[in-house]
């Protein structure tokens, strides 16, 4: 079985129609489905992962995610994040006696944040941004307006 992996743009224009025609899309499974199905019009040997294309939407920041989690017994450490593999920093606080304390660990780049127990995240819910405008339509503040 032969297969090609799409280009970035043409994987962007891509999760750009879908999530224009769909506005809302319940799971990451889901996502991928439709994705594909819109690759495939293009070339039915396009072949996309899950984790790529989540993280190609949080970093290209073509559409809000936000993650549900389960929560674990393990201590959270610092590292890589689970949802888009950027860095992490650790969460401070200051108490009254001057003392630094740890409260968790939050990602540079996505939602994600973790408190003292690891959270694992279990769905992730993809929706389009407010700010997304069809390419057609203008951009601007006086754009539906001809001035002569």
């Amino acid at each position: 079985m032969a297969y090609r992996i799409p280009s970035v743009k043409v994987l962007e224009d891509s999760i750009r129609r879908v999530i224009r025609e769909q506005q809302s899309i319940p799971s990451q499974r889901r996502f991928t489905e439709l994705v594909l199905e819109d690759l495939h019009k293009k070339n039915p040997e396009y072949k996309v992962g899950e984790v790529r294309l989540r993280r190609m939407a949080l970093h290209r920041n073509l559409a809000k995610v936000t993650i549900s989690y389960r929560e674990t017994k393990e201590p959270s450490r610092k590292g890589r994040c689970p949802v888009c593999c950027s860095p992490t920093e650790e969460l401070h606080n200051q108490t009254l006696d001057d003392k630094m304390v740890e409260l968790g660990v939050k990602c540079t780049k996505c939602p994600y944040w973790t408190g003292p127990r690891r959270r694992v995240p279990v769905r992730y819910n993809f929706t389009m941004f407010g700010a997304i405008v069809p390419e057609t339509k203008k951009k601007g503040r006086y754009a539906q307006w001809k001035f002569a």
